[in-house]
């Protein structure tokens, strides 16, 4: 049974860890202050976080502390029986990691020398959206009470998260608005097509993250997908193929925006092996509209798998839309010119 001091000593940590935790808006700081500081509470050797993706299928790996890259790069625990429970918001507590067999990775976790693994669901507004892993080299049990201080700042850390993701989104949304003001300024001084163009190819990775980025245009008699501008892939990959039959430029010609999660192996896309050795991970495609007619089509590219944000999208949608004007305005310009 626990004493009173024990439980003073466990109060005032808990205190001072959901202060620290709940002090930054920076979500990478709000990570990192998780994984180093509850730790410090149950005199735990290690911890990770792992969110939830945008699909709120996938568990991505956000933070962690006191391991190996080799542990934390073994593959996916998505699939063991301890995250199936933690994300229905139940704590687990794992005694003998290397031998539990609900453990993905015993021999993973027998070289790192962990032994205990507790996981605790960590909750966003009422819904489980990530778990924090505590994990221990010696062999230990946990009591209800010590079970319930980590549950309740597993609940803390959700409120802490969810506080710097909304930081971070409005920062976002600050950046996008800056961008586009300038975008317009910048494309409004020129008409020259072959400019607009590579303003728009080259900026929105800066200011978005991407590798890369591509603007194809219908041309007029056969209506078909020209490669206008390009920028960040090779001359291989550029010249795959057209594009035309993809799924994904069916619904974009509706004026849809198509996201494409893994261009590797998504059915929207036909080039996986082209996208696999490019190194693409995901695929943004939003319409280049004119007046409702569309004109052509500008695709945004990562490095990485990547979810796009609502936010993501609409600033994508509102630079193709800002870029369909001056687009067609400097073709009509050229075709007044040169008649």
């Amino acid at each position: 049974m626990k004493t009173t001091a024990d439980t003073k000593t466990f109060l005032d940590l808990f205190i001072e860890v959901t202060k620290a935790i709940t002090a930054s808006l920076e979500i990478d700081e709000v990570f990192r202050l998780i994984t180093e500081k509850i730790p410090q509470i149950i005199g735990a050797d290690a911890a990770t976080i792992r969110l939830l993706d945008a699909s709120g299928k996938n568990l991505v790996l956000r933070a962690s502390s006191g391991l190996s890259d080799a542990y934390l790069n073994r593959g996916t625990i998505d699939t063991e029986e301890p995250i199936f429970k933690a994300l229905k918001g139940e704590p687990i507590v794992i005694e003998d990691a290397p031998n539990d067999p609900r453990i993905n990775y015993p021999e993973a976790t027998r070289k790192e020398g962990i032994r205990n693994i507790l996981v605790i669901p960590i909750p966003i507004r009422g819904r489980i959206k990530g778990i924090l892993r505590l994990l221990t080299r010696k062999s230990r049990s946990y009591t209800p009470e010590q079970i319930a201080v980590v549950t309740a700042l597993g609940e803390q850390c959700g409120i802490a998260i969810e506080n710097a993701q909304i930081f971070e989104e409005q920062q976002i949304r600050l950046e996008y608005f800056k961008a586009i003001h300038e975008f317009g300024k910048a494309i409004n001084l020129t008409y020259e097509l072959d400019k607009i163009l590579d303003l728009m190819v080259t900026r929105l990775p800066s200011v978005m993250k991407l590798k890369a980025a591509t603007i194809r245009l219908f041309e007029p008699r056969k209506g078909q997908l020209e490669l206008k501008a390009a920028y960040g892939l090779s001359k291989a990959y550029l010249e795959r193929g057209p594009l035309d039959e993809e799924m994904a430029t069916y619904y974009l010609k509706q004026g849809e925006p198509v996201f494409i999660p893994d261009a590797r192996k998504d059915i929207h896309t036909l080039y996986h092996k082209a996208a696999e050795s490019e190194g693409i991970g995901s695929i943004l495609a939003v319409p280049i509209t004119v007046r409702d007619e569309i004109i052509g089509i500008l695709r945004l590219l990562t490095a990485e798998v990547r979810y796009f944000s609502d936010t993501d999208i609409n600033f994508a949608m509102a630079v193709a839309e800002q870029g369909g004007v001056a687009i067609q305005r400097a073709i009509d310009y050229t075709r007044l010119k040169n008649a």
